[in-house]
């Protein structure tokens, strides 16, 4: 009997003492894991600024350009109006000639 009170105390006294090590890591550990937590933190961070940075230049970039052809597409017309009706007609007479075939070829 006293040698399975032996071997269970044993039992005992090892996982205490890896339960012992086991803290102690973790807590050797921790400052390196928050220094980690922080620094991925920041570039979390820094990414989100750069991506806002971004869209922001990719926004005022593409309302430049459509401001750009809005005074451009003014001009012609202003200037040359006839031009433009006939412009806008081969336009709508294409897109009306594509719409016909894309739904003929559906319907077969």
């Amino acid at each position: 009997m006293s040698d399975s009170k032996t071997a269970h105390e044993k039992i005992s006294s090892l996982g205490a003492r890896v339960t012992s090590q086991v803290e102690a890591l973790a807590d050797e550990a921790q400052p390196a894991l928050n220094r980690m937590t922080h620094r991925v933190k920041d570039e979390l961070h820094d990414l989100n600024e750069s991506g806002k940075e971004a869209l922001s230049d990719a926004k005022h970039k593409l309302e430049k350009e459509v401001n750009h052809v809005r005074v451009t597409t003014e001009h012609i017309i202003q200037h040359d109006p006839i031009r433009s009706v006939l412009i806008a007609a081969g336009t709508g007479a294409a897109v009306a000639l594509a719409a016909s075939w894309f739904l003929r070829s559906r319907s077969q």
